[in-house]
């Protein structure tokens, strides 16, 4: 194997990762509405979802990576959360 084949290699295994973290984030979202429901919580808690926001920009700063890029990302995590939420 020449190197790009050994990047791709390790960008596969990486994608693999981030797909199974995915999976078990939104196996907590569901348990999460389920939560919810059962004690007639909104889906949305602004607050929380604000929190979330600053942290994770906080902590993906510390690794260098663009805010927009996570802010844009994290939007779409939360959206499909909240779709799994209905």
């Amino acid at each position: 194997m020449n190197d790009l084949e050994i990047f791709r290699s390790e960008i596969d295994e990486v994608d693999r990762k981030l797909i199974d973290l995915l999976s078990d984030r939104f196996k907590l979202v569901k348990k999460v509405w389920k939560y919810k429901k059962k004690n007639n919580i909104a889906p949305l808690q602004s607050n929380r979802w604000q929190e979330v926001l600053k942290t994770r920009k906080i902590y993906w700063k510390q690794n260098w990576i663009d805010e927009k890029f996570i802010d844009d990302m994290w939007k779409h995590i939360h959206k499909y959360s909240l779709e799994l939420e209905k």
